[in-house]
């Protein structure tokens, strides 16, 4: 009998030590961190046709499934995961959902996009002589536009003081034509907003060469090697193009903006 007690008692004791250690074990055990779901600023992106865009985001599992409404206009992209980066090229223009499935968070996240027509930005700082075109006014600017058929639209564009708003003023197309060795020429055909009586104007092209090697690139103009359109290593922001009116003798002077504001 005092030995079925005494069996007993040691049974409880072993059990309830069992117990305490389980406990301390289990005080140590450290839980994974929780994921944190990826996240972006906004839900709403412009970007432009003809370069590659890159949105921030923060957050994410890492892991990641990605679906576009619209994949002939978002053409390729993709997540960089160790830049926290969502990488798109564009195809052409237009609109498209993009649906990005954080798999280890298990969450999703829908971007709306719409992809305008890139374009370059020249601002008219100065104009001497005889002007004869009445679009290319003191600080309009001049937009070239590079759309998916490279049809080369051109938009003239100005500040309204009252509204602080960039509005139309008139728009059309433009050619660039290489005549002889450093000799370019830019022909317009414009109209105002309001009708399509088209206007044409030819100028001469000077200024800065690293200009005409943007044009080159973005509008697939095939004027062959030429040491004088390559890139300086040094960018400048303050880009000049000069058009000249050789039968006015009118210069007008265009610094490119990377913000057209």
């Amino acid at each position: 009998m005092k030995e079925k007690i005494l069996l007993s008692i040691v049974i409880f004791f072993g059990l309830h030590l069992l117990s305490c250690s389980r406990d301390e074990q289990g005080d140590n055990i450290q839980e994974p961190d929780a994921v944190s779901a990826i996240h972006f600023s906004k839900r709403d992106y412009t970007i432009m046709f003809g370069g590659g865009s890159s949105i921030p985001f923060s957050g994410g599992g890492e892991v990641y499934k990605l679906e576009a409404s619209n994949p002939e206009v978002l053409g390729k992209f993709g997540i960089d995961i160790e830049t926290h980066r969502l990488l798109i090229n564009p195809a052409k223009s237009g609109e498209s959902t993009l649906t990005i499935f954080d798999v280890n968070a298990k969450v999703s996240v829908t971007l709306n996009i719409t992809v305008e027509d890139f374009y370059r930005s020249f601002k008219i700082v100065e104009i001497d002589g005889k002007n004869t075109n009445k679009f290319f006014g003191l600080t309009n600017r001049i937009r070239f536009i590079r759309n998916t058929d490279n049809t080369k639209p051109v938009k003239v564009v100005w500040l309204d003081p009252m509204k602080f708003q960039l509005q139309t003023i008139a728009e059309g197309y433009f050619n660039i034509t290489h005549n002889e060795p450093n000799l370019y020429t830019m022909n317009f055909s414009l109209h105002p907003t309001i009708n399509d009586n088209i206007e044409k104007f030819e100028y001469t092209i000077g200024g800065d060469w690293e200009c005409m090697s943007l044009f080159e690139e973005l509008f697939n103009f095939n004027w062959g090697k030429n040491e004088d359109l390559s890139r300086s290593e040094q960018i400048s922001r303050d880009y000049k193009l000069i058009l000249t009116d050789t039968v006015n003798d009118c210069r007008i002077t265009c610094i490119l903006q990377e913000l057209d504001y």
